[in-house]
């Protein structure tokens, strides 16, 4: 019975040295996402927000190897979406903002045609966020 104690206490200084290892961890994590760059960050957030991802991928390459389409720069709707919303700015936020711009674009007949695809341009540059992501 006196060797009771220190299994006991073994049990105990291993729960709490995983405690301690757990808490340095969730702070080391969140230390790597604070530092990681806004624009990539949104460029994720951008690409998750799609319904279909792998059909906006080939819709992307498309529209990276077109020659005669105006090509922004990649960045340019993460730029776009970080000034007008900021980078806190939450999914429905984010959604609404897109929507109202493919709305606007289609409204005032701005679109791009892709190998048979009719989109407004900031669903083309959705979909090339998706093909370089």
């Amino acid at each position: 019975m006196s060797d009771a104690p220190f299994p006991r206490r073994h049990w105990l200084f291993g729960v709490m040295s995983l405690g301690i290892m757990a808490t340095r961890l969730s702070r080391g994590a969140g230390a790597a996402e604070r530092t990681e760059d806004p624009r990539e960050r949104m460029r994720k957030r951008l690409v998750s927000l799609l319904h279909e991802p792998e059909r906006a991928r080939k819709v992307g390459a498309v529209y990276l190897r077109s020659p005669t389409q105006p090509l922004a720069p990649p960045a340019e709707l993460d730029d776009e979406v970080l000034a007008e919303l900021g980078p806190e700015a939450g999914d429905d936020a984010l959604r609404r903002f897109i929507v109202a711009r493919i709305r606007r674009e289609l409204r005032d007949a701005q679109v791009i045609s892709l190998d048979g695809w009719i989109l407004s341009p900031t669903e083309a540059r959705l979909c090339r966020l998706a093909a370089v992501a």
